[in-house]
């Protein structure tokens, strides 16, 4: 083989398992009480994360899903089972919101910020939107975007 293809095809493997090995798994928890977020929340209620970082979301306590109300675009929106682990892989930069559908209404969402933050006010008007509709835990959601950088 010649050497110059020897070190191509060498640069190309490394390049690719250092773009592997820098994505992140961020284990969520869905909690009926959470010591820093309050009740029925899921925690961290924010992340900050990074373009093919993984979201993993652990049912810590039973009852509990994750489905995406916004999210930037061109990106699948997702909704997981009720009770089981799920993932999702973030392939775009920008705000994505969530929630637990069995307590949307309770203020069980939280927030995503992937890169930089391209569609925050869209994020914010949908934020307001559905804080809006919630019986409980209203600030959440701002609380959350206030975090955005």
């Amino acid at each position: 083989m010649h050497p110059l293809k020897i070190r191509s095809t060498a640069a190309l493997i490394l390049a690719l398992c250092a773009t592997s090995a820098s994505a992140a798994d961020i284990q969520i928890k869905m909690l009926d009480t959470s010591p820093t977020e309050g009740l029925l929340a899921f925690e961290p209620s924010f992340v900050k994360a990074e373009v093919n970082d993984t979201l993993v979301f652990i049912p810590t306590n039973p009852g509990h899903n994750s489905r995406s109300v916004l999210t930037p675009e061109g990106v699948q929106p997702w909704k997981s089972q009720f009770n089981k682990e799920f993932r999702v892989k973030l392939e775009k930069e920008g705000i994505y919101l969530y929630f637990c559908e069995a307590h949307k209404n309770m203020g069980m969402f939280g927030a995503v910020q992937v890169g930089k933050a391209v569609n925050l006010e869209e994020a914010r008007k949908k934020a307001a939107d559905e804080s809006a509709l919630m019986v409980m835990n209203k600030d959440r959601l701002a609380k959350a975007l206030g975090k955005v950088q």
